[in-house]
C-alpha cells in the first residue's frame, strides 16, 4: 500500500493533469452527441441508464475484457454503434420544434 506522502504526491500531479486541456479534451468520435464535451453529464446519464458506457472508455474496459475473455477461452463482440443519422435526426426534428414554436 502506498503512504500518505506517495498518496499527497500523486494527487498533486493528477491536479496538473486535470489543468491541462490535453489530457482533459473530450475523445468521444460522437462530436454530434448532444453531451460531447460534457463529460460529467455524459457518464452520469450513462450511469442512470446503466444501458452501456460511454464510447469515450470503451476501448479501455474492451482490451481489458478481451485479455480476460481470452484467458476463459472466450470472445468477446462489439455491440452496434448508434449511427450518424440518428444524430442527425436529432439535430433536425430540435430545429423544427425550436422554429415551430
Amino acid at each position: 500500500m502506498r503512504s500518505k506522502e506517495q498518496y499527497y504526491d500523486q494527487v498533486l500531479i493528477n491536479r496538473q493533469l486535470a489543468g491541462n486541456p490535453d489530457i482533459t479534451q473530450c475523445t468521444c468520435p460522437n462530436t454530434l452527441c448532444d453531451w460531447h464535451g460534457k463529460c460529467r453529464e455524459c457518464v452520469a446519464l450513462h450511469r442512470y441508464h446503466g444501458d452501456h458506457i460511454p464510447v469515450c472508455l470503451q476501448p479501455i474496459i474492451r482490451d481489458e475484457l478481451t485479455k480476460l475473455a481470452g484467458t476463459a477461452e472466450m470472445l468477446t463482440v462489439q455491440k452496434e454503434t448508434t449511427p450518424v443519422d440518428y444524430r442527425h435526426y436529432v439535430r433536425r426534428r430540435d430545429r423544427e420544434n425550436s422554429s415551430g414554436t
